[in-house]
């Protein structure tokens, strides 16, 4: 209770998300006939990929950089995973494989970026149209498949548990919390908060912020391999709503833009939230459409809320300062 306590005092904006989403997820219910376990299994299957790509947004965010690549690094996991899979590789082998050109791509992305000094955005939006072109010459179709039991993952039951909200939860922790833990975790949120103090204690800054874009791809990729799980196919054009959705996750779940600030619990939460939305509008008989509407509004709220609240709060101290 203690370690809850303390949480919610530090990270105000994760316990606002996960309200949120307790809200939208009690809606839902509200208004879903015939819920039981194997349709929530399904529910959160479908969240797993942005879940991820959202997580590997969030940490790129921690340290004040910002990845439009990462949709498109699902789209390559999925595709790479996809025509290996059918010229009769390991389904494992396939994913080890698109883990190394993630891997590859977000080193690339960090090296540009951090040691180079190149902008993020351009860099970033560069390395996307590229992924994007080789999606669509290594397979210029939707199609292939993937064995039964690779597509059943998300959807096994471990009692009356749904496997998916154990890879939600469990694969953030598995990969993150040691990384949050070792003397990595904090130094990335140093970077993000103030590059200049964070050098003078010490840190490799350089090293640091190029180590972010790395771990965002490998989300990034595990959220193709959960997206070709849930599909059962490739799509070379798979990935094109995963970013903007991404960022929407990451700062509707308490990911400050401005960097040094946030957790994967509330860009999990947020990720849910989005989701659910669209089930929701689905449920009330509107049209999906209306989904990017929500984000688009969502997004405007998450960024103009805290601004309007500084600027409050800076008049607030001018007068009090004048009247003094």
């Amino acid at each position: 209770m203690n370690a809850i306590m303390r949480f919610a005092r530090r990270e105000p904006p994760a316990v606002a998300a996960y309200v949120i989403m307790a809200v939208v997820v009690i809606a839902w219910m509200l208004n879903t006939s015939r819920l039981s376990i194997s349709s929530v299994a399904i529910v959160i299957s479908q969240v797993l990929p942005l879940a991820m790509v959202a997580c590997g947004m969030a940490i790129v965010i921690f340290g004040k950089g910002i990845d439009l690549s990462l949709g498109n690094v699902l789209t390559i996991t999925n595709v790479i995973v996809i025509v290996l899979a059918g010229r009769g590789v390991p389904i494992v082998l396939a994913a080890v494989a698109a883990l190394v050109v993630a891997i590859v791509v977000g080193a690339i992305n960090g090296l540009l970026i951090a040691y180079m000094g190149l902008p993020p955005l351009v860099i970033t939006l560069a390395t996307s149209s590229i992924l994007a072109g080789s999606a669509l010459y290594i397979l210029p179709q939707p199609g292939g498949s993937v064995p039964r039991w690779f597509a059943d993952i998300p959807l096994l039951l471990i009692g009356p548990i749904p496997f998916s909200l154990v890879l939600l939860i469990g694969l953030p922790v598995l990969v993150w919390y040691p990384i949050r833990r070792s003397k990595l975790g904090p130094a990335i949120m140093a970077v993000g908060e103030d590059e200049t103090s964070a050098f003078t204690s010490g840190i490799n800054v350089k090293a640091t912020r190029a180590l972010t874009y790395v771990l965002g791809a490998v989300f990034a990729c595990l959220g193709g391999i959960l997206m070709t799980m849930t599909a059962m196919s490739g799509d070379p054009k798979i990935g094109v709503p995963f970013t903007m959705n991404a960022i929407a996750a990451a700062v509707l779940g308490g990911t400050v833009l401005a960097g040094g600030r946030g957790t994967l619990a509330g860009a999990v939460a947020g990720a849910v939230t989005l989701q659910l939305i669209g089930n929701l509008l689905f449920s009330l008989g509107l049209n999906g459409y209306w989904q990017y509407v929500v984000i688009g509004l969502i997004l405007v709220a998450a960024l103009g809320g805290p601004y309007l609240i500084g600027r409050a709060r800076q008049n607030s101290s001018q007068a009090i300062r004048r009247a003094a």
